[in-house]
Protein backbone atom coordinates (compact mmCIF):
# COMPACT_ATOMS: atom_id res chain seq x y z
CA UNK A 1 0.00 0.00 0.00
CA UNK A 2 1.21 3.15 -0.91
CA UNK A 3 1.27 6.14 1.54
CA UNK A 4 -0.25 9.79 0.20
CA UNK A 5 2.43 11.65 -0.48
CA UNK A 6 1.78 15.22 0.77
CA UNK A 7 5.30 17.16 0.97
CA UNK A 8 5.58 20.20 -1.04
CA UNK A 9 8.25 20.31 -3.56
CA UNK A 10 10.50 23.77 -2.87
CA UNK A 11 14.53 22.95 -4.10
CA UNK A 12 15.10 23.42 -7.54
CA UNK A 13 17.45 20.51 -7.78
CA UNK A 14 18.70 19.20 -11.51
CA UNK A 15 18.54 14.89 -11.65
CA UNK A 16 19.23 14.52 -14.87
CA UNK A 17 22.67 13.26 -15.73
CA UNK A 18 23.77 14.66 -19.57
CA UNK A 19 25.02 12.77 -22.23
CA UNK A 20 25.04 15.97 -23.49
CA UNK A 21 23.15 19.40 -23.72
CA UNK A 22 21.87 19.23 -20.14
CA UNK A 23 19.70 21.81 -19.04
CA UNK A 24 19.65 23.38 -15.55
CA UNK A 25 16.14 24.25 -13.76
CA UNK A 26 11.83 23.16 -14.18
CA UNK A 27 13.04 20.39 -11.72
CA UNK A 28 12.37 19.54 -8.42
CA UNK A 29 12.28 16.34 -6.33
CA UNK A 30 11.38 14.79 -3.04
CA UNK A 31 11.82 11.67 -1.24
CA UNK A 32 8.51 10.72 0.38
CA UNK A 33 9.07 7.93 2.30
CA UNK A 34 7.56 4.11 1.84
CA UNK A 35 10.55 3.82 -0.59
CA UNK A 36 8.94 6.75 -3.00
CA UNK A 37 11.02 9.30 -4.62
CA UNK A 38 8.47 12.12 -6.92
CA UNK A 39 10.16 14.23 -9.53
CA UNK A 40 8.45 17.24 -10.80
CA UNK A 41 9.39 18.75 -14.12
CA UNK A 42 7.64 21.48 -15.80
CA UNK A 43 7.31 22.95 -19.89
CA UNK A 44 7.40 26.48 -20.16
CA UNK A 45 6.13 29.22 -22.45
CA UNK A 46 8.90 30.92 -24.19
CA UNK A 47 10.16 34.16 -24.13
CA UNK A 48 9.78 36.29 -27.88
CA UNK A 49 13.72 35.89 -28.15
CA UNK A 50 13.13 32.53 -27.33
CA UNK A 51 10.38 31.71 -29.79
CA UNK A 52 11.90 34.14 -32.97
CA UNK A 53 15.41 31.45 -31.99
CA UNK A 54 13.25 28.64 -31.96
CA UNK A 55 11.54 29.31 -35.29
CA UNK A 56 14.67 29.97 -36.85
CA UNK A 57 16.31 26.75 -35.94
CA UNK A 58 18.19 25.21 -38.78
CA UNK A 59 18.11 21.88 -39.65
CA UNK A 60 14.77 20.78 -37.08
CA UNK A 61 16.40 18.63 -34.96
CA UNK A 62 17.85 15.90 -37.05
CA UNK A 63 21.67 16.77 -36.25
CA UNK A 64 21.48 17.24 -32.92
CA UNK A 65 21.96 14.26 -30.67
CA UNK A 66 21.98 16.17 -27.42
CA UNK A 67 19.51 14.03 -24.77
CA UNK A 68 19.54 13.82 -21.07
CA UNK A 69 18.39 10.90 -19.16
CA UNK A 70 16.82 11.51 -15.35
CA UNK A 71 17.27 8.34 -13.01
CA UNK A 72 13.81 6.25 -13.17
CA UNK A 73 12.67 4.26 -15.89
CA UNK A 74 9.38 2.67 -17.55
CA UNK A 75 8.28 -0.62 -16.39
CA UNK A 76 7.19 -2.56 -19.35
CA UNK A 77 4.18 -0.79 -19.70
CA UNK A 78 2.91 2.52 -18.42
CA UNK A 79 -1.67 2.56 -18.13
CA UNK A 80 -2.72 5.94 -17.61
CA UNK A 81 -6.34 7.80 -18.00
CA UNK A 82 -7.63 10.98 -18.67
CA UNK A 83 -10.10 13.36 -16.66
CA UNK A 84 -11.13 15.71 -19.88
CA UNK A 85 -13.15 18.23 -17.13
CA UNK A 86 -11.91 21.95 -17.46
CA UNK A 87 -10.84 21.16 -21.10
CA UNK A 88 -10.87 24.74 -23.35
CA UNK A 89 -13.27 24.71 -25.53
CA UNK A 90 -11.25 25.19 -28.36
CA UNK A 91 -10.06 21.50 -28.10
CA UNK A 92 -12.34 20.07 -25.69
CA UNK A 93 -13.92 17.58 -28.50
CA UNK A 94 -10.00 16.21 -29.83
CA UNK A 95 -7.98 16.90 -26.77
CA UNK A 96 -7.68 12.98 -25.91
CA UNK A 97 -6.93 12.00 -29.69
CA UNK A 98 -4.09 14.74 -29.36
CA UNK A 99 -2.85 12.99 -25.86
CA UNK A 100 -2.85 9.49 -27.30
CA UNK A 101 -1.15 10.52 -30.05
CA UNK A 102 1.93 12.28 -28.32
CA UNK A 103 2.37 9.74 -25.87
CA UNK A 104 2.73 7.45 -28.87
CA UNK A 105 5.14 9.01 -30.33
CA UNK A 106 7.55 8.31 -27.23
CA UNK A 107 6.62 5.28 -26.62
CA UNK A 108 7.41 4.59 -30.34
CA UNK A 109 10.98 6.62 -30.78
CA UNK A 110 8.73 8.69 -33.72
CA UNK A 111 11.81 10.16 -35.49
CA UNK A 112 10.56 13.69 -37.54
CA UNK A 113 12.97 12.91 -40.10
CA UNK A 114 11.64 9.36 -40.68
CA UNK A 115 11.59 6.23 -39.00
CA UNK A 116 10.18 4.88 -35.29
CA UNK A 117 11.97 2.31 -33.25
CA UNK A 118 10.81 -0.32 -30.81
CA UNK A 119 10.74 0.13 -27.53
CA UNK A 120 10.76 -2.32 -24.72
CA UNK A 121 7.76 -0.18 -22.96
CA UNK A 122 4.68 0.70 -24.08
CA UNK A 123 1.61 2.44 -22.54
CA UNK A 124 -1.87 1.57 -22.60
CA UNK A 125 -4.83 4.29 -22.60
CA UNK A 126 -6.90 2.68 -19.54
CA UNK A 127 -10.22 5.17 -20.17
CA UNK A 128 -11.40 8.58 -18.64
CA UNK A 129 -11.68 8.85 -14.69
CA UNK A 130 -12.75 11.57 -12.54
CA UNK A 131 -9.19 11.40 -10.49
CA UNK A 132 -7.55 14.75 -11.25
CA UNK A 133 -3.16 14.86 -11.43
CA UNK A 134 -1.98 15.57 -8.01
CA UNK A 135 -0.26 18.83 -8.88
CA UNK A 136 -1.45 21.91 -7.71
CA UNK A 137 -1.95 25.33 -9.12
CA UNK A 138 1.59 26.29 -7.23
CA UNK A 139 3.40 23.77 -9.38
CA UNK A 140 3.94 20.85 -7.19
CA UNK A 141 3.23 17.30 -6.26
CA UNK A 142 0.84 16.95 -3.50
CA UNK A 143 0.41 13.16 -3.43
CA UNK A 144 0.81 9.83 -4.66
CA UNK A 145 -2.02 7.13 -5.25
CA UNK A 146 -0.49 4.68 -7.58
CA UNK A 147 -2.68 5.85 -10.60
CA UNK A 148 -1.05 8.06 -13.52
CA UNK A 149 -3.78 10.87 -14.59
CA UNK A 150 -3.84 13.34 -17.07
CA UNK A 151 -6.18 16.55 -16.20
CA UNK A 152 -6.52 19.94 -16.67
CA UNK A 153 -5.87 22.84 -13.86
CA UNK A 154 -4.40 25.96 -12.88
CA UNK A 155 -0.52 26.53 -12.88
CA UNK A 156 2.27 29.40 -12.37
CA UNK A 157 2.01 32.22 -15.12
CA UNK A 158 4.25 30.83 -17.38
CA UNK A 159 3.83 26.89 -17.14
CA UNK A 160 2.03 25.01 -19.90
CA UNK A 161 2.11 21.62 -18.27
CA UNK A 162 3.93 20.42 -15.16
CA UNK A 163 4.24 16.58 -14.78
CA UNK A 164 5.00 14.69 -11.77
CA UNK A 165 7.06 11.26 -11.84
CA UNK A 166 6.68 8.78 -8.52
CA UNK A 167 9.26 5.69 -8.70
CA UNK A 168 10.42 3.26 -6.41
CA UNK A 169 13.85 4.57 -5.07
CA UNK A 170 15.36 1.36 -4.96
CA UNK A 171 14.59 -0.40 -8.08
CA UNK A 172 14.22 3.31 -9.91
CA UNK A 173 11.05 2.13 -11.53
CA UNK A 174 8.09 4.50 -12.56
CA UNK A 175 5.18 3.72 -10.25
CA UNK A 176 3.03 6.80 -11.57
CA UNK A 177 3.28 9.65 -13.79
CA UNK A 178 0.93 12.67 -13.51
CA UNK A 179 0.38 15.13 -15.44
CA UNK A 180 -1.49 18.73 -15.45
CA UNK A 181 -2.22 20.73 -18.22
CA UNK A 182 -2.78 24.70 -18.05
CA UNK A 183 -6.30 25.67 -18.59
CA UNK A 184 -6.26 29.34 -17.26
CA UNK A 185 -3.63 31.59 -19.31
CA UNK A 186 -2.66 29.46 -22.61
CA UNK A 187 -4.11 29.07 -25.79
CA UNK A 188 -4.22 25.65 -27.31
CA UNK A 189 -4.89 23.96 -30.37
CA UNK A 190 -4.72 20.55 -32.14
CA UNK A 191 -5.01 21.67 -35.85
CA UNK A 192 -3.16 24.63 -36.67
CA UNK A 193 -5.17 27.39 -36.94
CA UNK A 194 -4.77 29.88 -39.72
CA UNK A 195 -3.41 33.57 -38.58
CA UNK A 196 -2.30 31.56 -34.95
CA UNK A 197 -0.98 33.76 -32.37
CA UNK A 198 0.17 32.27 -29.31
CA UNK A 199 -1.23 29.71 -28.97
CA UNK A 200 0.19 26.25 -28.31
CA UNK A 201 -0.24 22.53 -29.79
CA UNK A 202 -1.32 20.21 -27.20
CA UNK A 203 -0.25 16.97 -29.09
CA UNK A 204 3.98 18.62 -28.83
CA UNK A 205 3.51 19.46 -25.22
CA UNK A 206 1.73 15.48 -24.60
CA UNK A 207 5.27 14.69 -26.42
CA UNK A 208 7.56 16.46 -24.21
CA UNK A 209 5.63 15.58 -20.71
CA UNK A 210 5.63 12.06 -21.83
CA UNK A 211 9.37 12.12 -22.50
CA UNK A 212 10.31 13.48 -19.00
CA UNK A 213 7.33 9.96 -17.74
CA UNK A 214 9.70 7.75 -19.62
CA UNK A 215 12.88 9.02 -18.39
CA UNK A 216 14.34 11.73 -20.80
CA UNK A 217 15.21 15.44 -19.02
CA UNK A 218 15.59 18.61 -20.74
CA UNK A 219 18.23 19.74 -22.99
CA UNK A 220 19.59 23.60 -23.36
CA UNK A 221 17.07 25.76 -24.36
CA UNK A 222 19.51 28.15 -26.17
CA UNK A 223 21.79 25.34 -27.69
CA UNK A 224 18.78 22.71 -28.75
CA UNK A 225 16.03 24.33 -29.03
CA UNK A 226 15.16 22.10 -32.02
CA UNK A 227 14.72 18.85 -30.01
CA UNK A 228 11.04 18.15 -28.30
CA UNK A 229 13.05 18.30 -24.66
CA UNK A 230 13.98 22.13 -24.83
CA UNK A 231 12.18 23.28 -21.50
CA UNK A 232 10.50 25.61 -23.43
CA UNK A 233 7.76 24.82 -26.47
CA UNK A 234 7.36 27.46 -29.28
CA UNK A 235 3.92 28.89 -29.84
CA UNK A 236 2.14 28.01 -33.30
CA UNK A 237 4.28 25.51 -34.30
CA UNK A 238 3.43 21.32 -34.66
CA UNK A 239 7.81 20.40 -35.48
CA UNK A 240 7.49 19.28 -32.00
CA UNK A 241 4.73 16.34 -32.69
CA UNK A 242 7.48 14.20 -33.26
CA UNK A 243 11.03 13.77 -32.42
CA UNK A 244 14.28 15.14 -32.68
CA UNK A 245 17.29 12.89 -33.09
CA UNK A 246 18.62 13.63 -29.84
CA UNK A 247 15.08 12.71 -28.58
CA UNK A 248 15.29 9.51 -30.04
CA UNK A 249 18.72 8.00 -29.01
CA UNK A 250 18.29 8.76 -25.52
CA UNK A 251 15.10 6.69 -26.09
CA UNK A 252 17.18 4.19 -27.80
CA UNK A 253 19.86 4.18 -24.96
CA UNK A 254 16.88 3.39 -22.32
CA UNK A 255 14.47 0.96 -23.89
CA UNK A 256 15.92 -0.22 -27.22
CA UNK A 257 14.17 -3.43 -27.41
Amino acid sequence: MLRKATAVLSAVVVLATAVSGLAAGNTTTQQTGDDVTVVAEAILAPTAFEQATTAAATPPGCLDTAYALSAWRLPSTFSWSYNGAGAPASVASTALTALKAGTATVFTAAYRCGGTTPLKTTHVYAGTTTLTAQVSAQGTCTGNDGVSVTSWGSLPTTTLAYTCVYYRTSTMTVIASDMLIDNKLHGWFTTLPAGCSNKFDLQAVAVHERGHTAGLGHVDQATHSSQVMAPKMPSCSTVHRTLGAGDVRGLKVMYAA
